[in-house]
This record gives structure tokens, C-alpha cells and sequence, in this order.
């Protein structure tokens, strides 16, 4: 039976920020069906099934065209994930934006990466299409859960990236990763100073005044993960930006239980 290294539970609809990197856009339309209002989601049963047939540990929260806090029943899903998968671990990937006005339901995770590419503001802006810039220092204090830092680096940002690091770890940020943006081939030299002192998927981690540090970089990713669009497919592809529309593939064995059980319309 097919491993997986985690899942995906992604949220479609309107967002708080604007993006002009946002993955949605690599996306296929059609996948990306608002279901912000939604419980359950569309083949929610099924996907736990799933989870639970290939024993997967570990479930995201993120989106491909909004931040997921914006989802109006995150609470109760993740009460619902832990009653129906054993033993399960919930991360949340979110740009930040409602972290503190949501801080009760942020304490719910097991885990969570706030997706922050810089503190000053106009490059802040020029990266996120808003100038309201989450309160990293004070989510990180706050949260009850280990907060990750994630940084997508470009031509903006890239040359901040010794004054973002010596921040982040003045405010006790205590894991950080530089993303290189899917499609990119540009090689940004950010940490030239710096030896990895190993490696996690075939990407370089380092050591910085006790804060790991990775470069991650999609296309030499060796990982596997379970997806839940929000259109209902489900699909086993990593790389989300490699979807087509319709229900995508997964185990021989699962495809017709799947595919009974697809939403109408999808």
C-alpha cells in the first residue's frame, strides 16, 4: 500500500490578500470552487477514509486561492478530523491576517506556518497586494503551538534575506523556510555564509543561532502528499500546480469507492 507523507485540505474562495505569486492562479478553475461556507466539505467521508486506509499522520490546512482561517467552520472540522482519524496531526499554512483575531481557534493546531515574506512594508506590499501587515512578533508570542516561518523569496524580497533572518530570530521565530516559487529557476543566494548541516527532501537546512533554516525548492522535492480540493477531487499529486480538473487519481483499489462517492456536478 501507497505511503504518504501527509495531507492537503485546500480552501478556495475570496481572500484577504492579493497575491500576484498565488498558487491559485497555477491551479486549474475549475478545482478551485469556493467552499468557504461549507460542512462538510465535498467528499470529506471519503478523503478520511482515505487517510485512514493509508494511515496518514499529518493534515494541512491551506488554500490554493484564500487563506484558510477564513473558512467559517475550521474549529469544527478539526474536531471532526481528530474524532475520525487516529491519531492525527493538524497544521495550519496561513498568510497570518486573522491569526490574532482568531487566536483561540489558531491553539486548536497541533502546528502552524505563518507565510510572511518580509517586514518592511513596501516590499510587503509589493508581494502581498495589501499594506496590512500581520503582527508576526506578537502571533509568535501568543501562539500556545510551534509557529514556522515561511518566506517565498523574488526579485523583491531576495536581497533582505540576512536582515529577515536576524528578525526573525530576535522575535523567537525558531524554523524558517526560504521557498523558491514553482516555475522559478532563478537561484537566489541568500545564505552564502552558511554550511548545511543536513538535508530534508533533498533540500538544504541550516543552522542559524539555534533557528533551522531550509531552502526549499519544489522541483527537486522528493515528497507525497493526499489533496482534497475544494471542488471535492482528490488527487495524489504533490506539485498542485500540475492538476487537470475532475477527480484525480489514487489507489486501484480506491478508484471505484472514489469515484461513487464523487460530489454531483464535480
Amino acid at each position: 500500500m501507497r505511503t504518504y507523507d501527509f495531507a492537503n485540505i485546500l480552501f478556495a474562495g475570496p481572500c484577504n490578500q492579493r497575491c500576484p505569486t498565488c498558487i491559485g492562479q497555477q491551479v486549474d478553475p475549475a478545482l478551485n470552487q469556493n467552499n468557504l461556507g461549507e460542512f462538510p466539505l465535498r467528499n470529506q467521508d471519503v478523503f478520511a477514509t482515505l487517510l485512514r486506509q493509508h494511515r496518514v499522520r499529518q493534515i494541512v490546512f491551506t488554500g490554493t486561492t484564500t487563506d484558510p482561517q477564513l473558512y467559517r467552520h475550521e474549529a469544527r472540522l478539526i474536531r471532526w478530523l481528530r474524532e475520525k482519524v487516529p491519531r492525527v496531526r493538524i497544521s495550519l499554512h496561513t498568510n497570518g491576517q486573522l491569526a490574532l483575531a482568531r487566536m483561540d481557534v489558531f491553539n486548536l493546531y497541533d502546528r502552524a506556518t505563518v507565510s510572511f515574506p518580509s517586514f518592511d512594508p513596501d516590499t510587503f506590499h509589493k508581494m502581498t497586494g495589501t499594506r496590512r501587515m500581520p503582527d508576526l512578533e506578537t502571533i509568535v508570542r501568543a501562539a500556545q503551538v510551534p509557529v514556522k516561518v515561511s518566506c517565498v523569496l523574488d526579485e523583491h524580497n531576495a536581497d533582505q534575506a540576512n536582515e529577515f533572518l536576524a528578525r526573525c530570530h530576535s522575535i523567537g521565530v525558531r524554523r524558517l523556510v526560504f521557498r523558491q516559487l514553482y516555475g522559478d529557476t532563478r537561484r537566489w543566494q541568500i545564505l552564502p555564509h552558511l554550511t548545511p548541516v543536513t538535508y530534508y527532501r533533498h533540500n538544504p537546512v541550516y543552522d542559524y543561532r539555534g533557528m533551522e533554516v531550509t531552502y526549499w525548492n519544489f522541483h527537486r522535492t522528493a515528497s507525497t502528499s493526499l489533496n482534497l480540493f475544494s471542488d471535492g477531487s482528490i488527487s495524489t499529486e504533490y506539485l498542485l500546480a500540475r492538476h487537470a480538473p475532475g477527480m484525480m487519481p489514487v489507489e486501484r483499489h480506491l478508484e471505484s469507492f472514489v469515484a461513487q462517492n464523487r460530489p454531483v456536478g464535480g
